[in-house]
């Protein structure tokens, strides 16, 4: 097992004694969202020069914050870890002693910080102040709501898939779950505390917090599903029906993340029957028959979870998903310029509450757990790649999006994948008005009201008899246009931006593509830096080109690793996994698309895509076995580039994990990291042993099962 060393903490040196607890005190009032996270400030002096002392701090996620004497637990082990041997510090050793210790923690729900100190050797202290400074009386409830408060953020900082290294570089990132006590106590606590979860906040989709869309059902749903403690928490949302019947929905929902199908279906049922105006529940039933391409009934769904919650950007987002699915482009172009979008929310990370300048942080290289290729990456390579990338891929204005317009432009991207920029701009005119058609009626009113003006007594035998047809063919013609006129709607200053930023990516994809294909036709090498890969691979994703983005990626990894690829390849495999698996299912129900049991199926990565070539079951397995290996090949170097920077925790790795290992067993996927990765020497098998002993402590399928025979 990899254990705590001198290299797996960072710090930051302080100019003054404990300035940071000072400067975190006189921010509490200020402090927005989900808060910041924990602190730790450190109080150590050279054991060879006693009178040298100084003060350090790092930030912290997932410790045990169930009371004081579980923050005093880990802070002496962290004490005990600095001062056991000589440390690296700045490049010179020096043997610190730490004296004292505190870890500071946000109480998000009562607005409050608790503060852990312990005095080595010595007594332990605890005080929670409040927003002015003063401090109050601590409470079993207090400690409840510290708990929970930091759990989500542990949870909510550590499922991203776009940030290549946590932006708070001097913070541990810990398992908040080493053991399933701990997840069934957080579990437990949103019992007791579900009424104040609108509180922390909710998602940037989500206008307005309520009981069942909040940042703390978010995190209770990701934790049965890291956990697989589906059972223990419908015994709990059962407990919770009693009171307040919104937390159907998510019943539902477990059973279907549980793949209980028929119960979800019957509880959809039946809930739909009691609470027929739940938005939820009617987006859930919305997703089923998208799932399962009953797209009339979707349609139907969609549109009465729009009637249902009329200004939550999720129901609009989901009928837009169904028009498009469906190929009514007009009327998804509407819906989406319809949606309510919440502009001032983006996603939540970690803040820093103390600044940091980089000559006062001392970032160790953890040197227990490495891979060449992952943790010897130059920083000095990877910014002379900044400087040498094409200043039009860095400059597009797509991939800086953020709430919900990210993921409306997801929906505009996915309209024009299916229709092309010239059709699409087809279907923009006929919904939408124009500029021409705009100054057009508008000179046609001015027009109207100069004649009106001018003839204060009109004349009757100017009037035109009704009965007479006016047959002037540019009187006619200015009727097929005022007429559509009428019809069509202004387009949103914010949708006609997106198409504005979707002109650019579409122009940047197209000149990468033509610019490959003439070096092909020249028969020479199509030479870029990693960070230019990068940029292509994420302009073919945004706009839904998974083969040229997973291509782009892979042709980035062979120059050298980069975070971002692997993740985004990790999830490109893992899709095209399902989808072989899915058509392996067919091809055995004899419900194949192609001619004696085969089916059709590209997805072979590649940059400029490809033929579609029939698939035989064998084949199918074939690749399901290949991708199996690449899926592991970037779990290993996300673990080991996650230890590197200080992060024990990562949702997306352990959940791919978890996911190999529950298809193909234990044994096989240890066997295969032993055989491919460890050496004597790189700690890489003991870093993944602590991945498996955490899938052990949950009982998830294929590591108990498999493990044992």
């Amino acid at each position: 097992m990899v254990a705590l060393t001198q290299g797996s903490i960072p710090e930051v040196k302080e100019t003054e004694p404990r300035a940071c607890l000072r400067e975190r005190t006189e921010r509490i009032r200020n402090f927005t969202d989900l808060g910041p996270p924990d602190l730790v400030n450190l109080l150590k002096y050279n054991s060879n020069q006693k009178q040298q002392t100084i003060s350090t701090f790092l930030y912290y996620t997932g410790v045990d914050t169930t009371s004081s004497s579980s923050i005093a637990a880990h802070l002496n082990l962290l004490a005990n870890v600095i001062s056991s041997t000589s440390q690296i510090w700045f490049g010179k050793p020096k043997h610190w002693k730490v004296q004292q210790a505190t870890y500071a923690v946000y109480n998000v729900f009562s607005k409050v910080d608790t503060r852990v100190t312990v005095h080595i050797p010595g007594k332990v202290e605890t005080m929670i102040i409040d927003s002015k400074g003063e401090p109050i009386q601590e409470t079993d409830r207090l400690w409840l709501e510290t708990f929970v408060s930091a759990t989500i953020r542990s949870l909510l900082s550590c499922s991203t898939e776009e940030e290549e290294i946590n932006p708070v570089v001097e913070c541990r990132n810990l398992n908040p779950f080493p053991t399933i006590e701990l997840a069934r106590q957080f579990l437990d606590a949103y019992e007791v505390l579900f009424f104040e979860g609108p509180k922390l906040g909710c998602d940037i989709d989500v206008q307005i917090p309520t009981l069942v869309s909040n940042y703390f059902t978010d995190c209770f749903m990701k934790t049965l599903e890291l956990t697989n403690e589906y059972d223990y928490g419908l015994g709990i949302l059962e407990r919770l029906k009693e009171k307040d019947t919104c937390v159907l929905s998510l019943i539902a929902n477990v059973y279907f993340m549980k793949d209980q199908e028929v119960k979800a279906i019957n509880m959809l049922y039946n809930s739909i029957q009691l609470r027929p105006r739940d938005a939820n529940l009617l987006m859930l039933q919305t997703e089923y028959c998208i799932k399962k391409e009953m797209y009339d009934f979707a349609l139907t769904c969609a549109t009465h979870a729009v009637k249902a919650s009329p200004s939550e950007y999720k129901p609009w987002s989901l009928l837009v998903k169904v028009y498009t699915i469906i190929g009514d482009f007009e009327n998804a172009l509407l819906t989406l310029n319809s949606c309510p979008m919440i502009p001032h929310r983006d996603k939540f990370h970690l803040r820093r509450v103390v600044g940091a300048s980089p000559e006062s942080m001392h970032l160790p290289l953890p040197i227990d757990a490495t891979l060449d290729e992952v943790s010897a990456l130059n920083a000095q390579d990877v910014a002379a790649e900044h400087q040498s990338v094409d200043p039009n891929l860095l400059s597009l204005p797509a991939a800086n999006l953020k709430s919900t317009f990210a993921k409306a432009y997801e929906l505009l991207t996915e309209i024009v994948h299916r229709t092309g920029w010239e059709q699409l701009l087809k279907y923009r005119a006929k919904v939408f008005v124009m500029e021409e058609e705009y100054r057009k009626d508008k000179s046609k009113s001015s027009s109207k009201n100069a004649s009106t003006e001018n003839q204060a007594t009109p004349n009757p035998e100017a009037v035109k008899s009704p009965e007479v047809p006016d047959t002037h063919s540019d009187n006619n013609e200015e009727t097929s246009i005022l007429q559509a006129f009428k019809k069509k709607r202004l387009c949103e200053r914010w949708l006609d931006n997106l198409f504005m930023l979707l002109y650019e990516d579409l122009r940047a994809f197209k000149m990468w593509q033509a610019e490959f294909i003439h070096f092909q036709s020249q028969r020479l090498v199509y030479k870029k830096n990693t960070l230019e890969w990068e940029l292509l691979g994420s302009i073919a994703y945004r706009l839904h080109n998974y083969k040229e983005a997973s291509g782009a990626f892979s042709n980035a990894l062979s120059g050298r690793f980069s975070v971002k690829s692997t993740k985004k390849l990790l999830t490109y495999y893992q899709d095209e996994k399902k989808s072989l698996i899915k058509q392996s299912l067919q091809t055995s129900n004899g419900n194949s698309n192609g001619p004696n049991g085969v089916v059709s199926n590209d997805s072979t990565p590649k940059l400029n895509g490809g033929s579609k070539k029939p698939l035989s079951s064998h084949q199918i397995q074939k690749r399901i076995q290949t991708l199996d290996a690449k899926i592991l090949d970037a779990i290993v170097k996300l673990a080991v580039w996650n230890h590197r920077w200080y992060r024990e925790f990562d949702i997306l790795t352990i959940q791919a994990l978890k996911d190999l290992i529950e298809e193909d067993g234990l044994i096989k996927v240890r066997s295969q990291v032993q055989a491919l990765y460890v050496t004597d020497k790189n700690g890489v098998g003991s870093l993944l042993e602590d991945y498996f002993s955490f899938l052990k402590s949950i009982h998830s399928y294929g590591v108990a099962e498999k493990d044992d025979n």
